[in-house]
């Protein structure tokens, strides 16, 4: 007897095959962050990764012909924070972040109902494969998915798991 695979399953596979599409995530092992060796809490440090990676990722998709790309970041709505991420990036475009400066981000990010936008959905299903893969072990829908994370020069550069140094997980492993 053969089972039907989930509508999960099936918009993961979908994802999959989305050749155009680039995943950026930061996945932090909480047990691991000391907020007292850093000067950010947890969100704000992993929204600084976030958008670190999304920019260096425009800069390096630089058309030949010398055309700049630009993005938006899209952020599920949630009143606190959008003031917070909103104040965020607006230190960065004045100050840069720890690793670039931001040059190609435009605007704030754009605060969205998910309900109302299908693909802050489809962002909400990768985190979620993400998480159950890293807190589960989970790797059916990870395996779908993880390819999509930005790549650079053989290694998964769009997908960072911060945990301890001894974390032999996927992510680790090609990071």
């Amino acid at each position: 007897m053969r089972i039907k695979p989930s509508l999960v399953h099936m918009i993961a596979t979908l994802i999959s095959k989305w050749g155009f599409a680039r995943l950026f995530a930061e996945c932090t092992d909480k047990i691991n962050f000391d907020p007292y060796k850093h000067s950010q809490s947890i969100d704000e440090r992993s929204f600084e990764q976030l958008v670190s990676r999304f920019e260096q990722y425009l800069q390096k998709t630089d058309n030949v012909q010398g055309f700049k790309s630009y993005g938006l970041l899209v952020h599920d709505n949630n009143e606190t924070v959008a003031r917070k991420h909103t104040q965020l990036m607006r230190n960065f475009y004045k100050s840069g972040t720890l690793w670039t400066r931001i040059e190609r981000i435009i605007e704030t990010p754009l605060f969205v109902n998910s309900k109302l936008t299908s693909l802050v959905q489809v962002a909400d299903l990768c985190a979620y494969a993400l998480r159950r893969y890293l807190e589960n072990d989970e790797s059916e829908l990870f395996d779908l998915i993880y390819h999509r994370g930005d790549q650079y020069k053989g290694k998964t550069v769009g997908i960072r798991h911060f945990a301890s140094s001894t974390c032999a997980c996927k992510i680790c492993e090609k990071h």
